[in-house]
């Protein structure tokens, strides 16, 4: 069973023809974002094929509330093809993306000097736990249209596309046909080098710290492929050779939203949202055995104990006067970071258990206070992490 995301144009009516001709089951998703007058018309030539040749069709009606509409639509039509696949339990999505998409995306690209984990569009990608295949690269997109002619299929001519409002419709106008092959060869010698890069990355990680990568001298090369592995976001050339020179030395930066420290032979990430001050209030045992790490067994340092005067407890990010009252003494949480080495970014992840008068009663790593191992309900909490949803 596969998914066939259907505009109606002749590359998407092209695609479903030729499926539908090869057997197996076919489900048809198209998005009518009444955006232009023919809107309804493409929806119509897809409403009938389908009806025609008794296939299953869910059409999406979004609505347009501003921004970026090309991306705001891709993203609307890609949730919309997930979903359905998921309801429909298929898991592969075919789109009718072709040769000409192929060039354009790879001309935008290279026009912007994008730092890319591809280049031009992949045979088959993957969107949730989803395969998102692309089998008309190889196609052109007059080839389909004769496609269309020769087998009788309707197909719909979107206008907005005659024009030059978007930058790729620019790039396509403008594009003449002996510049075809040179580009194709340039395509494919840009993803050979890139995953050259990508294998490289690979071994060299395989065997060596992280922070290594700054005596190599293509560090900065590292540096971009291992934040791309950590967030899936490329760094422009600029930005990673500021970035190669600020962690020359153990320091904390914030590129594109997100933290970066080097922490001796350690390098860390971590998006800027995860790491502000959180905390959750506690109101009752029944709520504490519920929280996430907290157990009914565990090591001896994870025990601490309440009694009903501590509540409502407070589990809550590190301030930084906090301190806890040991048998032997008050030790600064600050101190205890410094002794055992503690980045700044996992620092900012810490959480403490505080009692009603705001008092430190655990704190993971170091355990309980004086008065908390066993003066009432006995539990064990095991170190979680925030999470984004808390």
């Amino acid at each position: 069973m596969k998914l066939i995301a259907c505009s109606g144009g002749p590359d998407s009516m092209a695609l479903l023809d030729m499926e539908r001709k090869t057997g197996g089951g076919l489900f048809v998703c198209h998005v009518n974002y009444r955006k232009r007058p023919t809107a309804d018309r493409d929806e119509a030539i897809v409403r009938q094929y389908c009806e025609t040749h008794g296939l299953g069709l869910a059409v999406l009606y979004p609505h347009y509330e501003g921004g970026n509409f090309q991306a705001w639509a891709r993203d609307v039509r890609y949730d919309f093809f997930c979903r359905q696949a998921h309801l429909q339990g298929i898991g592969k999505i075919l789109v009718a993306h072709q040769q000409d998409d192929l060039l354009e995306t790879y001309v935008f690209q290279r026009e912007r000097h994008m730092r890319c984990d591809w280049y031009g569009l992949r045979y088959r990608s993957w969107r949730q736990d989803l395969v998102i295949e692309r089998p008309l690269l190889g196609w052109r997109k007059q080839e389909l249209e004769d496609y269309c002619r020769q087998n009788h299929v309707s197909y719909g001519v979107d206008e907005s596309n005659l024009t030059d409002v978007y930058a790729r419709n620019r790039i396509r106008h403008g594009m003449k046909k002996e510049e075809r092959p040179a580009l194709l060869r340039e395509i494919s010698m840009a993803n050979r080098r890139l995953l050259a890069k990508q294998r490289r990355a690979t071994a060299f990680f395989a065997v060596h710290p992280a922070a290594d990568l700054f005596s190599q001298e293509d560090g900065p090369e590292l540096l971009e492929t291992w934040i791309w592995r950590q967030t899936g976001m490329h760094l422009s050339g600029r930005q990673t050779r500021e970035l190669f020179r600020q962690l020359q030395k153990d320091c904390v930066a914030e590129v594109k939203g997100w933290l970066v420290e080097r922490h001796g032979l350690l390098l860390h990430m971590a998006p800027v949202k995860d790491l502000e001050y959180q905390e959750v209030v506690i109101e009752t045992q029944e709520q504490l055995t519920r929280y996430q790490g907290v157990q009914a067994a565990g090591k001896t340092i994870e025990r601490f104990s309440v009694t009903p005067a501590d509540y409502p407890l407070c589990i809550r990010s590190v301030k930084p006067k906090d301190a806890i009252c040991l048998r032997w003494g008050t030790k600064k949480l600050s101190r205890y970071f410094i002794d055992k080495k503690i980045s700044r970014i996992d620092r900012l992840k810490w959480k403490v258990i505080a009692n009603r008068e705001g008092r430190v009663i655990f704190m993971p790593g170091i355990g309980c206070d004086k008065d908390h191992f066993d003066s009432g309900e006995v539990h064990w909490f095991s170190f979680q992490p925030w999470k984004k949803e808390l």
